[in-house]
């Protein structure tokens, strides 16, 4: 009997398909692997406000109360959610082993597909350190692909990222972050997708999840910022924010940066709502090399504990010779929101110059949006979609992008957990139309599981 129940076990675990979805507060929903740097300034921008320390409030304080604290978190690299920045410094190493297989339709993006069985490993390790003023938290997972088919060889794709944050004192506040991707286009696709925080609900963001350009084999991306807030009042706060993104792709010959710095002054007019108001300038180099300047404002809005929204807009001005289309609005909005503890679900969308997975771009669009349902104590349902068009680009005159999925993923004792998903995406690169599937089981063992990594 103990024999049969083993081999049953294992049965299971190997036709379960996984991801660490485990309970919803601990899910994984999309702040933009690619566009990480611009949601940091977003970020910087609708947060500031919230970081007041009320046992530092001054004395001539108005009546209004400050916006209540909110917890920091870091999109964990191996698609298991949210990471709080302040969790226990007792627990720093974080581990997990995933494998699995599938079919994918069009390896190669191609206009005429040839399909071939799929299967992957992807360890993921990561350190977690919190103590009074600073907390830290690294990661990199690299990801190993395999194909049935001879047509096509072998991949790996490496991802690394880093969060700082730095309590100075009372009233001022440092954060930096960093995120690095190197490997093959394609990969990215069928790798994990790293969740941002969208308020206190994790999400992923269109320009990562539908950006994708075919037949143009290594990419590299870095992006990094670093910030400081600092504390004017009990109500008032002024933040600086220095971003920098590189994309290169290496069989388009296609690359370039920008570096951009925007100063923003957020004020709390409740503990629900904060005003803000920004400006920003930026310099494209590479490929394209131009400068862009903009200025705007936008609120924080959150009604109840686990629901927020964001939305900040303003006009942007570009010195750029390629296009007739130099001055544009740009805008940033996201909303997340949990309810009754078993569902959550994210929205963002953006219009923005910037330099993403696609390479520099005079303008870039993206959406995204997702749901996730508690089915089970321990199973969890959720669906995606995500969208991104670009212009301005090198290499092609135009990109555009969508993608979707579906999984089922629940745990297993001892660490297990497996997920079933289905991915698919439509993409149109300078006319050109081409199409991708995967459907794909997994299973990943997570060293400590039941105690350390759940997501939150």
């Amino acid at each position: 009997m103990m024999r049969r129940a083993v081999q049953f076990g294992f049965v299971v675990a190997l036709l379960g398909g996984w991801r660490p979805l485990a309970l919803l507060a601990q899910e994984s929903v999309a702040t933009s692997g690619d566009t990480q740097t611009q949601q940091t300034v977003n970020n910087e921008l609708t947060q500031a406000g919230s970081r007041d320390d009320p046992s530092s409030r001054s004395e001539d304080a108005t009546s209004v109360s400050p916006q209540k604290e909110e917890p920091v978190y870091a999109g964990s690299l191996n698609g298991s959610g949210l990471i709080a920045m302040d969790e226990s410094a007792e627990k720093h190493l974080l581990f997990s082993m995933t494998t699995g297989g599938g079919w994918d339709t069009n390896p190669g993006n191609m206009e005429k597909a040839s399909s071939s069985g799929v299967y992957s490993l992807s360890p993921y390790l990561g350190y977690r350190m919190a103590t009074q003023r600073s907390q830290l938290i690294v990661q990199y997972q690299p990801t190993f692909l395999g194909y049935n088919s001879e047509v096509y060889a072998r991949q790996s794709l490496h991802r690394a990222s880093g969060s700082m944050l730095f309590t100075q004192s009372e009233r001022l506040t440092w954060k930096v972050d960093a995120f690095g991707n190197y490997g093959p286009n394609g990969t990215r696709l069928l790798s994990s997708s790293q969740a941002v925080a969208v308020g206190e609900v994790p999400g992923t963001s269109g320009a990562s999840s539908a950006s994708y350009l075919g037949n143009s084999s290594n990419l590299t991306y870095v992006a990094g910022s670093v910030s400081a807030a600092y504390r004017l009042s009990e109500q008032d706060t002024i933040a600086v924010t220095g971003t920098n993104a590189y994309s290169r792709t290496s069989d388009l010959n296609q690359q370039g940066g920008i570096a951009n710095l925007q100063v923003a002054y957020t004020r709390a007019v409740s503990e629900t709502v904060s005003w803000n108001g920004y400006a920003q300038g930026g310099h494209f180099y590479g490929d394209l090399a131009y400068e862009t300047y903009g200025a705007g404002g936008g609120l924080r809005w959150r009604p109840r504990e686990r629901t927020s929204l964001s939305v900040s807009v303003g006009p942007q001005f570009t010195t750029c010779d390629c296009a007739s289309s130099r001055t544009g609005l740009t805008y940033s909005v996201s909303f997340g929101t949990r309810i009754a503890d078993k569902w959550q679900m994210y929205a963002l969308t953006d219009h923005l110059p910037t330099v993403s997975y696609l390479g520099p771009s005079l303008w870039q669009r993206s959406a995204s949006s997702g749901v996730q349902y508690q089915v089970t104590r321990i199973g969890v349902v959720s669906a995606d979609v995500g969208y991104i068009s670009s212009d301005t680009l090198k290499a092609v005159s135009s990109y555009r992008g969508i993608s979707w999925g579906v999984n089922y993923g629940f745990h297993l004792p001892h660490g297990l957990a497996v997920l079933y998903t289905y991915r698919g995406y439509a993409t149109n690169t300078g006319g050109a139309e081409t199409n991708r599937n995967l459907a794909q089981a997994s299973i990943t063992w997570t060293y400590r599981g039941g105690e350390v990594f759940q997501g939150r």
